[in-house]
């Protein structure tokens, strides 16, 4: 698994194996693709996003997440996306499915074989949000943070 380092402002981030940000970018994307988000750039945003899930970019995977936020008004919508979808997570139970992982639409055959045998725990999957919503509102300060993820094959 390849690593990559998301960062927003100031180089402030942190290192996560890219197939975990690839299934947050997963729920991510089922989140902003309903109607009653606005967006500027919805639509190209969508399709960035698309090619990290697709796992087109493993090994130099650059997250676009951040890459269509203009101002602080599309900031706030961006953490309030986050929050609604960390509550829609929570909801799931302790684990996101096998059989949910693999309902996921990807051609990506390595996360396929990944997230085949073992559910995935939600509290993993909202530790990732909660950092993307904390480097939003200003207050992430590492530079050098490695997630450590509670999950294997």
């Amino acid at each position: 698994m390849a690593d990559t380092f998301v960062t927003y402002k100031k180089g402030k981030g942190f290192w996560i194996h890219e197939d975990f940000i690839q299934l947050a970018l997963c729920y991510i994307v089922q989140e902003i693709s309903k109607n009653h988000y606005d967006i500027s750039n919805k639509q190209e945003l969508l399709e960035d996003l698309n090619v990290d899930i697709q796992g087109y970019t493993h090994g130099y995977m650059s997250i676009g997440l951040f890459e269509y936020i203009n101002s602080i008004s599309e900031e706030q919508k961006m953490i309030q996306i986050l929050q609604n979808l960390i509550t829609i997570i929570q909801n799931k139970g302790a684990y996101i499915s096998v059989t949910e992982l693999q309902s996921i639409s990807t051609e990506d055959e390595d996360f396929k074989l990944l997230y085949s045998r073992k559910p995935f725990p939600t509290s993993e999957l909202i530790k990732i949000l909660d950092a993307l919503i904390k480097m939003l509102q200003g207050t992430w300060d590492s530079t050098n943070y490695n997630m450590d993820i509670n999950y294997q094959y």
